[in-house]
């Protein structure tokens, strides 16, 4: 059966946000006076994980509650309000053909659907998708295959007939775990594992001779 939904995270695949999430994250803790070191800060790629963050907050100057953390976090600024929003090269014309071709879209996000619905209006990307997923319509978050299934629920769409874009991975287990075939996208700045993607994409631009159809019936 041939593709017919087209699901892309936000972070790492549609703008590359991952470096611009961890200064901005960075800048919220020093206010508490915690600073991380290189390995947690790559633990943050592709996670949007509160017990980290309060693992981290563990180790700050005075107690810390979460609120506080999240009332400074807005003080502190965030990529998708206040950072610089590019879409990644070649997807835009990417999505365009593929609208032209009937296949339905969707982001499939960790992020919150106020913050991704933020980004994608200041890319002037809004109009390009069909169904917008955010972490905090979900119960259980990346690797858990429930973001790609309640995507899927709303496109009417059967695993078979979808196509993931990742970039980590958290997010091509989810993709996998829900059923779909999955591309691991590695044109973002921070390189992540994408070995267990049933494919590999370094440009939207080159999607259709990087796709084989022997793989899957793509499109």
């Amino acid at each position: 059966m041939a593709s017919r939904f087209a699901l892309f995270d936000f972070d790492g695949v549609i703008a590359d946000t991952e470096t611009s999430n961890k200064e901005f994250l960075e800048k919220a803790l020093a206010e508490f006076g915690v600073t991380l070191t290189d390995e947690e800060r790559m633990s943050l790629v592709g996670t949007n994980d509160p017990h980290r963050i309060e693992r981290f907050l563990s180790r700050a100057n005075r107690p810390v509650t979460m609120e506080e953390y999240r009332a400074q976090r807005v003080i502190s600024g965030n990529t998708y309000e206040n950072g610089n929003l590019v879409p990644m090269p070649g997807l835009i014309p990417l999505l365009q053909d593929f609208r032209s071709k009937g296949i339905r879209t969707a982001v499939v996000s960790t992020t919150s659907l106020r913050l991704v619905q933020i980004g994608l209006e200041r890319m002037g990307m809004t109009d390009l998708f069909d169904v917008v997923i955010g972490g905090d319509m979900v119960t259980h978050r990346k690797p858990h295959p429930e973001p790609y299934q309640m995507a899927m629920a709303y496109l009417g769409a059967q695993p078979e007939e979808c196509i993931v874009f990742e970039d980590s991975p958290v997010g091509i287990s989810a993709g996998k775990a829900a059923g779909a075939f999955v591309v691991g996208y590695t044109g973002a700045s921070i390189q992540q594992d994408t070995s267990q993607a049933d494919c590999v994409l370094n440009c939207f631009s080159d999607f259709y001779s990087a796709i084989s159809p022997d793989d899957t019936p793509v499109f």
